[in-house]
């Protein structure tokens, strides 16, 4: 078996890099993706765990991406879209690739700062020790639903949703920007790098599945070598119109559980909230594809 999509407490998952290997070899996993959010600082400590525990570790990340333009590009999205795109068989020398997330790591501490010295001009005492300590402590990536959780606790909302309705969704009293890279960039960027590009989970583009293939042909055009057909979330007969799309693109579909540990419960390790299975060849045909990439990582060279 293999998952091809879990994160850490790196990123907003509940378990550390080696808390997630040790479960996912009891779970009888033979390779498994560590992608978190615009992160690959957990890598390194879950190969290391993967070959104490004989699991396959592939480096990976999940990047988000600027999709709010949209609309202005003539799609007819059915709600708010959002976009995160998988990279797979990230190089350990330095790169392209991990030195924009560390740039990503950067602005964003600035902004979880700013945010809390607005929530504060907005009467709500908070401290950004707080949220740090929520979001898993020192060095932990801090995000909007850390932010969530204190102003629940400190009873400026009633709850989660209300968190993010007054103060923390895009145009709320809190909100503030993130640096974030439009979709064909970061397939350029993890190309540069020798990492193989994936759309996770198509599904929350919000995109009928015409205009969804229109969208898909211009990242292909950029250089996307996969898109996810078997993601957790959804039962795998909802995701056959994706995996026809992607094959009928020349593209690998791959797939996993996305899990996050006890911050997301119904994503279970592997297949996530509707037990999907990602076939066991799904790796070798990214390892392929990483292998033809001009920077390829000597990961994929196994």
């Amino acid at each position: 078996m293999i998952d091809l999509h879990a994160h850490t407490t790196i990123s907003d998952g509940g378990d550390s890099p080696r808390a997630l290997v040790a479960k996912a070899a009891r779970a009888g996993l033979s390779v498994l993706a560590v992608t978190d959010h615009d992160n690959d600082a957990g890598c390194s400590e879950a190969v290391d765990a993967g070959q104490k525990e004989g699991i396959e570790i592939v480096r990976g990340v999940e990047i988000s991406c600027d999709v709010e333009d949209l609309k202005e590009r003539g799609y007819r999205p059915g709600g708010r879209p959002t976009m995160h795109l998988l990279g797979y068989f990230i190089p350990e020398a330095d790169n392209a690739l991990s030195e924009a997330l560390a740039d990503l790591q950067y602005h964003r501490a600035n902004r979880n700062r700013l945010m809390v010295e607005r929530l504060n001009e907005l009467g709500i005492e908070v401290t950004f020790e707080e949220v740090e300590h929520e979001a898993g402590g020192p060095g932990a990536q801090i995000g909007r639903p850390h932010f969530a959780a204190v102003l629940v606790r400190h009873g400026a909302v009633p709850d989660y949703q209300s968190a993010f309705d007054e103060y923390l969704a895009k145009g709320a009293k809190a909100y503030l920007v993130r640096k974030l890279y439009k979709p064909e960039d970061a397939v350029k960027l993890m190309l540069e790098s020798g990492v193989v590009p994936v759309l996770a989970h198509p599904f929350t583009l919000n995109l009928e599945l015409q205009e969804l293939e229109r969208f898909t042909d211009g990242l292909v055009v950029a250089g996307l070598a996969g898109i996810e057909g078997y993601h957790g979330d959804w039962p795998e007969a909802e995701q056959g119109p994706l995996r026809s799309l992607g094959e009928s693109q020349g593209l690998v579909v791959s797939g996993g559980s996305d899990y996050h540990g006890d911050m997301r419960p119904e994503r279970k390790l592997p297949g996530g909230k509707h037990g999907v299975t990602v076939p066991d060849e799904v790796i070798d045909r990214l390892r392929e594809v990483a292998g033809k990439l001009p920077a390829a990582g000597a990961q994929a060279e196994r």
